[in-house]
C-alpha cells in the first residue's frame, strides 16, 4: 500500500474528507495503475453521493484486474 493510501485510511478513520480526498486523488495520480486506488477513490465518491465519479473509479479498478468483481460485488448497490 502507497504512502499516500494509507494517508486516505488515517485521513478517514479521523473523519477527515478533505485529506482523504486530497491523498487518493494523489495516489490515482501517482501510481494510475494501482486498482486499489481506483477502488478507494470509488468508495469515497460513493461516499459523498458521487454515483457517477464510483462508477467509473470501480470500472477502471476493474478494467486493471478484473478479479477484483467478486470482491466489489454489493459494495455499491444503492
Amino acid at each position: 500500500m502507497t504512502t499516500h493510501l494509507q494517508s486516505v485510511i488515517e485521513a478517514l478513520k479521523n473523519k477527515n474528507l478533505i485529506t482523504a480526498v486530497v491523498e487518493v486523488n494523489r495516489a490515482v495520480e501517482e501510481n494510475p495503475e494501482d486498482p486499489e486506488a481506483y477502488i478507494l477513490r470509488g468508495q469515497i465518491s460513493m461516499a459523498v453521493g458521487d454515483k457517477k465519479g464510483a462508477a467509473a473509479d470501480m470500472a477502471r479498478a476493474l478494467e486493471l484486474r478484473p478479479e477484483l468483481l467478486q470482491r466489489l460485488n454489493g459494495d455499491f448497490k444503492s
